[in-house]
């Protein structure tokens, strides 16, 4: 499971260490004590989870042998937003959609916000490997039919109902040109590129060059369905258990944006159209 926040990585929250104690050891202690005071689990076993860019997760193991997920944020500047993610992807779970849930804390929190970490802990989704350049074969068809149900489920969300909009606006070719120049400015003034460096420089000039073309597509589509989105369906975030979708995660704040652009963006996952195209 990836995370639920857009925000840059900042430091942990636990306390210095103390002598003869590293970091992610009191970083580990601290999520035990979380578990046990605001979830009344006990776990027996804890490991870090290297995945996560803006949260640290662990793998938990409760002293009955049950497995679950910790999330601990690393701020708590934007838990309310964290917290209407967790909202929305227990929406969609009530609705049928494959997705972890979410446990409560002793409070009936999502999110616990009272001590020592902000965290909110989750089912484990056992066995399964993520979508990213992964989709072959038969989990075409499975995530096809896993983002429908989930559209589906998000068509009805209170927060927005789904309307039409121009099919231009899908892309801001204005923005991505701008991005695009302040980017090639930036490389082009280092002092000295390396190998990551050069191919970037090339990657960008190359992507900038056919924003005319981008334009001249956008202009012919039709109006398109605009409703609240999952907001992060990338690869990492679609797990598989062979080829059946076992869980969609890390859902970003209910937000309506464009249908197409967000089934775009998992079905052109970059790896998995690379695999595809012999």
């Amino acid at each position: 499971m990836s995370t639920a926040s857009q925000q840059p990585a900042s430091k942990p929250l636990a306390a210095p260490s103390p002598p003869g104690r590293t970091a992610e050891e009191e970083q580990i202690m601290a999520v035990a004590a979380t578990l046990v005071l605001a979830y009344g689990l006990h776990p027996a076993d804890i490991t870090r989870i290297p995945e996560g860019t803006a949260t640290d997760n662990y793998a938990v193991v409760d002293q009955a042998g049950r497995r679950h997920f910790a999330k601990v944020y690393r701020t708590r500047e934007h838990l309310d937003l964290e917290r209407t993610s967790v909202e929305l992807s227990e929406y969609c779970a009530d609705g049928g959609v494959a997705t972890a849930r979410a446990t409560r804390t002793r409070e009936h929190e999502l999110i616990e916000t009272q001590g020592r970490l902000p965290m909110s802990l989750w089912s484990y989704v056992p066995h399964t490997e993520t979508a990213e350049g992964g989709l072959t074969g038969a989990r075409w068809a499975a995530v096809g039919t896993a983002m429908g149900r989930l559209h589906s489920r998000l068509a009805a969300h209170p927060a927005a109902a789904p309307t039409l909009e121009p099919g231009a606006a899908v892309c801001d070719v204005a923005a991505s040109r701008d991005r695009f120049e302040h980017l090639i400015h930036a490389y082009k003034h280092m002092p000295r590129l390396g190998e990551f460096e050069t191919w970037a420089l090339q990657a960008a000039r190359e992507r900038q060059a056919i924003l005319g073309d981008v334009e001249r597509a956008l202009t012919l589509l039709p109006q398109l369905t605009v409703q609240v989105l999952h907001g992060d369906t990338a690869g990492p975030n679609v797990l598989f258990k062979d080829s059946e979708i076992a869980a969609i995660v890390d859902f970003r704040p209910p937000a309506p944006g464009y249908l197409a652009w967000e089934i775009a963006r998992l079905g052109c996952d970059p790896k998995s159209v690379l695999d595809n195209s012999a």
